[in-house]
């Protein structure tokens, strides 16, 4: 085989002599309808445009041996006529020099094993993630994506799973998880260009469509700077351009990007979204600025206690304010007032039982559970460090840790929190909810480069 031939437009195509010799860690995808052999019979019939990784370097008897998973998750190997597959087209895998440094301590796994030593990180957490991210390849749908009935929520779970595996690392080249990542990128582009950069999936903004508008564009944003594939450039900055557009007077955003008073959920949702657009390194328009303005806001809804309110300071609450704290901290990188009151005021509220109502203990079985306020919390916690971090991390790691399900998903939460329907969900929206949360927090520790030990 002839291995990246060339390269055209930031994409490696490979190219194949008639006798092709598929290498280990190929992706390769079936160019027609053929039947997959397992242990000499023939397991099912493997559809047009199915992708598979190859697990040997050397082909038998003309045939490929390539990676699947039989109907209890477990890998197996199959083999598969030579003729009836064609290699993948891949972004290049990323190079130290090309991954911003922020991103840098997930580009490998010697660089992700010393972050999580640095940052408090322990072996059984990253095994929970790995076991997540089979759970989301297992789940994902024969198109790339992932969950049900198309449009925002489709769109906002598959933008939340392309997180989960860019947030360790994992781009189309990688031997297990690439295929994964190049079919859900293949998605976004194909669904995205149809609907005019709209990554909600929806020819105007919903009230849902603005998060997941904004978590497929911080997505795609984030793989872009891993692997800089140039097919994204142009739907991402149309993506870019649709949140600094839909920026609110007072500085955040809205629903359906109305222009009304501000909500703290939705804007942290932008602002993320916005920070990975900045790191991309991609200049885009207004970015700079429209993140300059939506700190405005950010101190307009801050409480007298330190806490973050959800469309003014009146309505301070614990679940905001780790939103309030990481976005602050995400786009000025300092440790002001706003950002060391905020992190007082999350630990108090985890940590203190004198606090009675007012108390949010980190367990998962506590009807008070909020996967959503955790998850900036432990972003939050883990940019400003210290002894917050470090109280934080023995909290929320030993949780989410020992609460995870046998087959690599995370259980319902009996949570009442408000908006928390996702998290006491059954269905598979609801596991792929709780699931990605979770593992985007246990990812915490070589997700971005930190400063925890300042």
């Amino acid at each position: 085989m002839k291995r990246y031939l060339g390269v055209l437009f930031g994409v490696c195509v490979a190219s194949f002599s008639a006798v092709a010799q598929f290498s280990k860690g190929d992706q390769i995808e079936l160019t027609q309808d053929a039947p997959l052999l397992f242990k000499q019979a023939t397991l099912r019939v493997g559809k047009k445009g199915e992708r598979f990784t190859v697990l040997l370097d050397r082909p038998a008897e003309h045939r490929v041996y390539v990676s699947s998973r039989g109907a209890n998750g477990q890998e197996i190997a199959l083999s598969i006529a030579e003729d009836a597959v064609t290699p993948v087209q891949m972004a290049p895998a990323p190079t130290p020099s090309l991954v911003p440094l922020i991103l840098a301590a997930r580009a490998g796994a010697a660089q992700r094993a010393k972050a999580m030593e640095v940052n408090g990180g322990k072996p059984e957490s990253e095994e929970s993630v790995v076991r997540g991210l089979r759970w989301l390849v297992a789940n994902q749908n024969a198109d790339g994506s992932w969950g049900t009935g198309g449009g925002p929520v489709m769109a906002a779970m598959t933008g939340f799973s392309i997180l989960s595996l860019v947030g360790h690392g994992e781009t189309p080249t990688s031997p297990e998880f690439g295929p994964a990542v190049q079919k859900a990128i293949d998605w976004v582009i194909e669904k995205g260009g149809k609907n005019e950069g709209h990554l909600g999936m929806e020819k105007n903004f919903s009230q849902t469509g603005v998060y997941a508008h904004a978590i497929v564009t911080y997505a795609l944003s984030e793989y872009y700077s891993m692997t800089k594939d140039e097919r994204v450039v142009d739907l991402l900055k149309q993506a870019v351009g649709y949140i600094v557009d839909g920026q609110g007077p007072d500085g955040g955003w809205m629903y359906g990007y109305d222009k009304t008073e501000s909500d703290t959920s939705v804007s942290g949702w932008q602002i993320q979204a916005l920070k990975a657009a900045h790191v991309s390194g991609l200049d885009i328009a207004g970015v700079h600025a429209t993140l300059d303005k939506a700190m405005d806001n950010l101190e307009r809804v801050r409480g007298r206690n330190g806490g973050f309110g959800y469309r003014n300071a009146a309505q301070e609450k614990y679940s905001l304010t780790g939103i309030g704290v990481l976005c602050t901290y995400f786009w000025k990188q300092e440790k002001s007032k706003l950002v060391r009151d905020g992190i007082e005021y999350i630990m108090e509220h985890t940590t203190k039982r004198s606090l009675k109502d007012l108390y949010f203990p980190v367990d998962y079985a506590d009807d008070k559970a909020d996967l959503y306020a955790w998850y900036y919390d432990t972003l939050a916690c883990a940019y400003v460090g210290g002894s917050a971090w470090n109280t934080w991390n023995r909290l929320i790691q030993r949780e989410l840790v020992h609460n995870q399900s046998a087959d690599g998903s995370w259980p319902v939460l009996s949570g009442k929190s408000a908006g928390g329907d996702l998290q006491r969900s059954t269905n598979i929206t609801g596991q792929l909810y709780r699931t990605n949360l979770c593992i985007l927090m246990l990812e915490v520790y070589y997700r971005y480069k930190y400063r925890i030990s300042d």
